[in-house]
């Protein structure tokens, strides 16, 4: 091998390494397209997760359609609702619009929120505080 070829495999390699894992396309996760499960994940609910940002949320998630978002400090106040069998829709000022939503297999309760500039995987847990 040339000192060129083994610079070029060494370079590939090195980006197939630190390549971020990107869950969407994982074989690890199911879509969920039914509005009663993105309903039910979303009724009094916490979620807590990672952002797209990289940086750690908290997102309380009310059966009537109100929330809190809780992220880098600041609480933004948002609504959701399900839009058609496959979307969930937030309206705040930090982070509106749709999101679809996948499962992860091996554990229902880590959940990866999918849009078409990202996505954030995190934790759901029942109930919220009160706000």
């Amino acid at each position: 091998m040339t000192s060129r070829e083994i610079a070029f495999v060494t370079g590939a390699l090195i980006c197939i390494l630190s390549a971020p894992a990107v869950p969407q396309i994982s074989t690890d996760w199911v879509d969920i397209k039914d509005p009663n499960e993105l309903r039910a994940l979303h009724s009094n609910k916490t979620f807590t997760g990672t952002g797209g940002d990289g940086s750690p949320f908290v997102a309380h998630y009310r059966s009537d359609g109100k929330a809190l978002l809780i992220h880098r400090g600041e609480r933004t106040p948002r609504t959701w609702e399900v839009k058609g069998n496959d979307e969930v829709c937030y309206t705040d000022k930090k982070f509106p619009g749709c999101r679809k939503f996948q499962r992860n297999k091996d554990n229902r309760d880590y959940i990866n929120a999918v849009w078409g500039s990202g996505s954030a995987t995190f934790n759901v847990k029942d109930g919220v505080p009160k706000f």
